[in-house]
């Protein structure tokens, strides 16, 4: 996590094959810096990750299409089935109780009708013996008043007695003891018994709950159909946005690529690397399916429809190749140097080192670099790592990075120069004795003209 953090401050130049500016995607981000297509990167890049993740959903649709089919069949045929029996909260117990009527209605409608007889049949029945006993008892109370609570309650019970009479004759009227209904009440208990084992119900309330979940399900899935139409709609806005989106960012890039290897192929030349150019390689895959520029179709991915790639050609007739293939650490640093210079002004790490820059070079390309490195200094804090007083000489600071033995062991320190000393260490790089006057008078004379 250092690491990554770290690369966006500090940058490192020089014999180290994984710097950032050595890596593809670094490049990109340079190159629409340069082309000032920045913004319109990162609109493609916004565009393909919102297509990239339709795409992505509509093929995870299409994978369960058939399951999703064959599901909607089945959950419809089970949905209609249950639909269509209409079960009853409390229905159960509804239909087990008129089969258990309908079962006993002879013998319901024979009992009734019996207990009818008993009250008011023929002669002997209870009806009229109460009635003869009635006309004893009215009798006693005229003899005796004392015993008229008596035919009174006789009375009351003759009434009550007439009333059971006149209810089971009514009752047995309306016994239903028809077969085809108690065959119609047991084929519905049947069919609610299958339908709730189907379903693994335990009631005819779960059976309504399984109906309804199922019936849930399949209006998702049905709902999934007009998804399909959604996304598909969606893809084709979402590609058209990012045809438009890719198309002027190629263009951009196309553009800013020519200006970028032309502005490297001077600082090259000035560092001392002759007819050395910088290639800005800008490679597309065609794919008949991808997005159509410039007559032609090219596969897209977050980052356009173009991989950018930096590559070299240090010498004459030679082929341009990766930076990472260039041997020479020294000529890779001022490589790096010359398209640093280049984007100094949008480049936005804020710290750049480079060690070594100065290997294998000295004389008039040592100013030449010394001057880039001012250049870069404008817009950046610039470290160099340096045995050329040329380069030296050309700095706002010096740190002096010295080796003394310690309690037994070597021990590396850095500190700050100025003043005298700052003269001294610069003669001492130009090679002269730092104590005699034609020395310091060089070593002042670089320092008063900074290259």
């Amino acid at each position: 996590m250092i690491q990554e953090r770290t690369e966006r401050w500090v940058e490192l130049h020089g014999q180290h094959e994984d710097q950032l500016l050595l890596r593809r995607a670094a490049q990109r981000e340079l190159l629409d810096a340069f082309a000032g297509s920045g913004e319109l990167a990162a609109r493609v890049a916004e565009l393909a990750e919102g297509l990239a993740a339709v795409e992505r959903e509509s093929e995870e649709l299409a994978r369960a299409e058939a399951e999703r089919e064959s599901r909607i069949g089945y959950l419809r045929a089970q949905v209609v089935e249950i639909q269509t029996a209409a079960p009853r909260a409390g229905e159960e117990e509804e239909l087990e109780s008129e089969a258990r009527l309908l079962a006993h209605g002879e013998e319901r409608m024979r009992l009734a009708g019996e207990a009818y007889e008993a009250l008011e049949g023929a002669d002997g029945a209870l009806v009229s013996v109460l009635a003869s006993l009635q006309r004893r008892l009215d009798r006693l109370a005229e003899l005796d008043p004392a015993t008229a609570g008596l035919a009174e309650r006789l009375t009351g019970a003759r009434h009550e007695i007439g009333d059971m009479a006149r209810e089971l004759a009514g009752y047995a009227d309306s016994v239903d003891h028809d077969p085809a209904c108690l065959a119609a009440a047991e084929e519905r208990r049947e069919l609610l018994f299958r339908l709730k084992r189907k379903h693994a119900a335990n009631t005819v309330e779960d059976l309504i709950e399984a109906g309804g979940s199922m019936a849930a399900e399949l209006a998702g899935l049905e709902r999934a159909t007009v998804r399909g139409t959604e996304l598909e709609s969606a893809r084709g806005a979402l590609l058209a946005k990012l045809a438009e989106s890719a198309g002027r960012l190629a263009d951009a890039r196309e553009a800013g690529a020519d200006r970028l290897e032309a502005a490297v192929r001077e600082r090259l030349a000035a560092l001392g690397m002759g007819d050395g150019r910088l290639v800005v390689a800008l490679d597309r895959r065609p794919d008949a399916q991808g997005i159509a520029w410039s007559g032609e179709r090219y596969a897209w991915s977050r980052a356009g429809i173009e991989e950018v790639s930096f590559l070299i050609a240090p010498n004459p007739g030679e082929a341009a190749r990766p930076l990472t293939q260039i041997a020479s650490g020294g000529e890779l640093s001022r490589v790096l140097l010359a398209i640093k210079s280049a984007l100094a002004a949008v480049d936005r790490v804020p710290t750049l080192v480079f060690d070594e820059i100065d290997a294998g070079i000295g004389g008039v390309v040592a100013h030449h670099v010394a001057r880039q490195l001012r250049s870069v200094a404008e817009h950046h804090q610039v470290v160099v790592v340096t045995h050329l007083a040329q380069i030296a000489a050309a700095a706002d600071r010096h740190l002096l990075v010295e080796k003394s033995p310690v309690g037994g062991r070597t021990v590396t320190t850095v500190r700050a120069v100025s003043g005298d000393e700052r003269v001294r260490e610069v003669s001492r790089l130009l090679g002269g004795d730092p104590d005699r006057d034609v020395s310091r008078h060089h070593a002042e004379a670089l320092l008063a003209g900074r290259s």
